[in-house]
């Protein structure tokens, strides 16, 4: 990577992320007396590695009383929502630093959210002036593109929540990012961030290293990260695997879910298995690597559960690459192009809206459900079909030569 280039990334980051910290404070103000709390999914993640600090686990029955506590008020069973810890222990090194400096939840809420934020946009900001756009619809297009990408409701939902699934997705395309730029080291580490919620990233992270030949370097630093992540909490907790796997088995369970593995076997689950594992093989067979992972990442998905929708931002690198290329391809109108994507986009927010305005008592859960088993079909089948369309292209170039 070029310098400058990265420079102006770093800049764009540190402009997000400081315009994030007024725009999380605001919303945390906004949303006071209300039923929604900025950043709610880092409260048992904080409240869990406060509790390893105090000497107890953070799979424990006690530490979810003080998670409850923080979230909803008391210290009682919730008849909503029962956010237990459900994360290795990995994730509470990360926040050691700053309990121990004195933060306070609400301002970590704050901080973390607008991280989340400015993470997104300046990866957004990326892939936007990546794009082959002609220079007088460049002024209109880019920036239309960049407020799209911010307000697409599966990241929405992720840094307005403070969820960890962006984070993780954020890391494998540094990580991905690092490899192809041949950054070993920066590689390694970004691939022990990015499996910090690992039952999205571990299949697409195996084949980054795979499909961009990871070398000694890179799996060294690594295991070197994954150490200095692990390490403390093991040393504090001791064997904390059995706890931790028994706290995970019942999510699916103790959670109202849209989707999980069982749903695989429906219509929309053989149709979302079927073509990202066909997508994964054809594009490992023809060494397209950036294919292997974005794919890769859609099919770890079909087998995780997934309560709301911001899960679906495993999805945006197929997004991405599909948006990047029938854009770029003058084979396709621009018309065509455009409104496919523009859809592709927006049709979380406009499915929703058509939810929410049903006589339903829980619209939103029963949207959940739906954007679950249509919207993986609705990217994959364009993704697939673009990728046939361009085999068959080059089939007929290579005859007429």
């Amino acid at each position: 990577m070029k310098t400058g280039a990265f420079k102006i990334s770093l800049l764009a980051f540190a402009g997000f992320f400081l315009a994030g910290i007024f725009l999380m404070g605001y919303l945390q103000n906004a949303l006071r007396g209300t039923t929604m709390t900025l950043g709610v999914d880092l409260y048992p993640r904080w409240v869990g590695a406060q509790s390893v600090l105090d000497g107890e686990s953070p799979y424990s029955f006690e530490t979810r009383q003080k998670i409850w506590q923080a979230v909803y008020g008391k210290p009682d069973v919730p008849s909503g929502n029962p956010f237990g810890f459900y994360y290795p222990p990995a994730v509470v090194t990360l926040l050691f630093p700053f309990i121990l400096a004195g933060l306070s939840l609400e301002t970590a809420a704050v901080l973390w959210c607008a991280f989340l934020w400015a993470l997104w946009s300046a990866l957004l900001l990326g892939w936007v002036t990546s794009i082959p756009i002609p220079p007088k619809a460049r002024l209109v297009l880019l920036p239309l593109l960049l407020l799209s990408g911010i307000a697409f409701r599966p990241a929405y939902s992720n840094y307005l929540l403070g969820q960890y699934s962006l984070f993780s997705i954020g890391m494998l395309a540094l990580a991905w990012f690092a490899l192809k730029h041949q950054r070993h080291v920066a590689a390694g580490v970004f691939g022990a961030l990015c499996l910090i919620k690992f039952s999205l990233t571990l299949l697409p992270l195996a084949i980054l290293f795979f499909a961009y030949r990871a070398n000694s370097k890179t799996l060294l630093s690594f295991g070197i990260a994954s150490l200095i992540l692990y390490l403390p909490p093991t040393l504090m907790l001791g064997w904390w695997i059995p706890d931790f796997l028994r706290d995970i088995s019942g999510y699916a369970s103790e959670n109202a879910v849209a989707w999980d593995w069982t749903r695989a076997a429906s219509l929309s689950g053989l149709g979302w298995l079927a073509l990202s594992l066909l997508l994964l093989l054809r594009s490992l067979r023809r060494r397209d690597a950036d294919l292997a992972v974005a794919a890769s990442l859609a099919l770890n998905a079909v087998f995780v559960p997934h309560t709301a929708d911001y899960d679906l931002v495993a999805f945006v690198p197929l997004l991405a690459l599909l948006g990047k290329d029938i854009i770029a391809d003058r084979r396709i109108p621009p018309f065509l192009s455009w409104t496919l994507f523009g859809l592709l986009i927006w049709f979380p927010w406009i499915s929703l809206l058509y939810y929410i305005r049903q006589p339903l008592q829980d619209a939103v859960e029963a949207w959940y459900i739906f954007i679950w088993l249509a919207y993986p079909l609705m990217i994959l089948t364009p993704v697939f079909l673009y990728e046939e369309f361009k085999a068959r292209m080059s089939i007929r170039e290579f005859s007429g030569r």
